[in-house]
């Protein structure tokens, strides 16, 4: 063989390993911006990850690789606000995997959206806000202000935020750390809340069990309502505010944090008198005390027990 032609064949098979490496992780991305600590950042993902991590320089490290549908990827903006979005071509369907990997000064404000994309934000102490409509969001952050929500995922965020409000539509609810106000929403999934002193919780699911875990304020304002689940609050103690428990098929479990509640007896099982067997059912059933706080404490289970316990 030839040299000329040996050496075509090289290039040729050395094109199209590349090629096929390319097409199996995409095209890579590295790009750098500086960034003032407290600017605000936008970032958008049709299909894959958008990955957030604060680091310790004023600029931005944007890393990964975009997959072979996009069409481009635009950063625009200055150190003050920047926006990075994902491009595809008009009707383009089937979007495999981009991948962003964003290291951002610890001060910015955030704002990640995503399609089909899994959301992650660790480090960032400005105000955050994710959404995506098919994947999960995961947030470990110390922002004052916190808002997720995925209308097919998981949502998770581990906060010391004084305003927190999450939401999913299917999928857990889960929120740590918090303290101020938090609302948790979710139709087809668990809500579970744990942090320090709260002031106002709103929680409530469809389907699913509602657990609070949390130190109440003096004056706090606490509302969780769920159709089908569950609902446990657990407190050192309870303020002295109004307290209203209610199930309609389920039971108030007996606690020491609810003075004169009647604990369960049991039944005979010659008891033959159904009218008798209804009132006590509607002594486990309803709870309500008069406080001398500002506060209240409502609780209430179409289908499910209630629990408050001391811990």
């Amino acid at each position: 063989m030839n040299k000329p032609l040996s050496l075509v064949l090289t290039l040729g098979l050395a094109l199209a390993s590349a090629a096929a490496f390319a097409g199996r992780d995409g095209r890579p991305v590295d790009e750098r911006r500086t960034l003032k600590p407290d600017a605000r950042v936008e970032v958008s993902n049709v299909a894959g990850l958008i990955e957030v991590e604060a680091w310790g320089r004023n600029e931005l490290r944007l890393t990964g690789h975009l997959s072979e549908q996009v069409e481009k990827l635009e950063i625009t903006g200055n150190e003050s606000r920047l926006k990075i979005e994902v491009k595809l071509p008009k009707r383009t369907r089937h979007v495999e995997d981009t991948v962003l990997h964003l290291k951002v000064p610890a001060g910015i404000t955030l704002e990640a959206d995503g399609v089909s994309a899994d959301i992650a934000v660790r480090g960032v102490k400005g105000d955050v806000e994710a959404n995506t409509v098919s994947g999960d969001v995961r947030l470990e952050v110390g922002s004052k202000k916190v808002e997720a929500r995925s209308v097919s995922g998981d949502v998770t965020v581990d906060a010391p935020s004084v305003e927190t409000r999450v939401e999913s539509v299917s999928g857990d609810v889960t929120v740590r750390g918090v303290k101020g106000e938090v609302r948790g929403e979710t139709v087809s999934g668990d809500v579970s809340v744990r942090g320090t002193t709260a002031r106002r919780i709103e929680v409530q699911s469809v389907s699913g069990d509602l657990e609070l875990e949390i130190e109440l304020a003096a004056d706090a304002e606490v509302e969780a309502k769920t159709m089908s689940g569950d609902v446990v609050l657990n407190v050192p103690r309870l303020p002295d505010v109004d307290i209203e428990l209610e199930t309609y098929s389920g039971e108030i479990e007996p606690s020491e944090l609810l003075p004169g509640f009647p604990a369960k007896r049991q039944r005979s099982r010659r008891h033959d008198d159904d009218d008798d067997d209804h009132d006590e059912d509607d002594e486990n059933r309803e709870y309500s005390r008069q406080g001398k706080g500002p506060g209240r404490v409502r609780l209430h289970s179409f289908s499910g027990d209630i629990m408050v316990r001391k811990r």
